[in-house]
């Protein structure tokens, strides 16, 4: 196609016999930009909705062309132009056969409304940004917005960003969920001894935007169907299969920093002491961390869950006994622990809201 033309879809005000039935003709189309030659293409079939043809338009000349637009067509030989308005001003995007396109461009001659929605579910799962609005219509972004509202409210599609607008379908989300389950369940059946596909590999996956993808994650946690620890999400009920080995080792590993209470150990300080190759050993933390036995620090401490409860309940009491400054020092006297392990959990419980920093000390919170 020539770079200089446009080509975009029409409908005609009302009824034109000599644009039934298809066929081609060659005319001019007069708009507020001007006037310009145009070839215009009547549809074999009319409109569903309207009983009428839509007309392809192409001119040799640019001409812009928004959704909604009003012009006039004017053909040799009739002295009155025929009224039309614009239904898809990105003709040559839809290559739909002609009785889906029919049906396709009745969706969005019906209104504004009507056309927002059927928008939002053509751009599927990558969702319909404010940009992508303004090339296809002229609405105000206020306008578009309490549109959006609407169909919101009715349950059509989701607002993800509103400055500047993001949409996204239901249609489209729904089967996003469904090919996630899907893809999250393949992943367990291949990988039975891995935790499951990371938040990375499911956008990879479906190249999805963060916005839509979180909304996507959060929906399935809600409803129960996932779980996610970190940066791996898995299948609700999933548990890793391990080696009678590798299970003996994991119940070793939790014994340990049970008995060990005031102690902290690192992956790797852990995978030396079972001599356990260090992917298989966070696979084994990882199923501790679902089953909520153990908790890691940022810094990659590994703490048996019931330890650090102890040491909630122990700044309890010095909260409750007036001693809410903690030094260094007294942590470590209070845990046990050396300066090496003591910095990373007090750090730990800064991230956990437990206490904050203040100076050279700690707020029990």
């Amino acid at each position: 196609m020539n770079s200089a033309e446009t080509v975009f879809y029409a409908l005609p005000a009302g009824e034109w016999s000599e644009l039934a039935g298809g066929g081609q003709h060659s005319g001019q189309i007069l708009g507020n930009q001007g006037q310009f030659q145009a070839k215009i293409e009547a549809s074999r079939l009319p409109s569903e909705r309207f009983n009428l043809p839509y007309l392809k338009i192409k001119t040799s000349q640019p001409f812009e062309v928004r959704w909604g637009d009003n012009f006039q067509i004017k053909l040799p030989g009739f002295n009155l132009p025929i009224p039309a308005r614009v239904i898809y001003p990105q003709a040559n995007q839809l290559t739909k056969k002609e009785e889906k396109l029919i049906q396709c461009l009745d969706r969005y001659a019906e209104g504004e409304k009507a056309m927002l929605l059927a928008l939002t579910e053509e751009t599927g799962l990558q969702g319909l940004r404010e940009k992508e609005l303004e090339d296809f219509c002229r609405l105000p972004s206020s306008q578009l917005t309490q549109l959006a509202l609407e169909l919101e409210k009715e349950g059509q599609l989701f607002i993800l960003e509103f400055s500047p607008l993001f949409l996204l379908s239901r249609k489209s989300f729904d089967f996003l969920l469904t090919k996630m389950m899907s893809y999250i369940e393949d992943y367990h059946q291949r990988r039975p001894a891995e935790t499951g596909p990371s938040i990375k590999k499911i956008q990879e996956r479906f190249k999805l935007p963060k916005p839509v993808l979180q909304l996507a994650l959060n929906r399935l946690i809600k409803d129960g169907q996932v779980e996610i620890s970190g940066e791996q999400v898995w299948r609700h009920g999933f548990e890793i299969s391990l080696s009678k080995e590798e299970d003996e080792i994991m119940t070793a590993i939790e014994k340990m920093l049970l008995e060990q209470k005031f102690s902290a150990s690192s992956l790797e300080e852990l995978a030396r002491k079972f001599k356990v190759h260090p992917q298989r050993l966070e696979t084994m933390t990882e199923l501790l961390l679902q089953k909520k036995k153990v908790v890691e620090s940022p810094d990659g401490f590994i703490l048996h869950a019931s330890w650090l409860e102890e040491i909630k309940k122990k700044l309890e009491e010095r909260k409750r006994n007036g001693q809410r400054e903690l030094t260094v020092g007294e942590f470590k006297k209070l845990t046990g622990l050396s300066r090496k392990y003591a910095i990373p959990l007090l750090e730990f419980l800064d991230e956990l809201g437990l206490t904050r920093r203040s100076g050279s000390k700690r707020i029990i919170l």
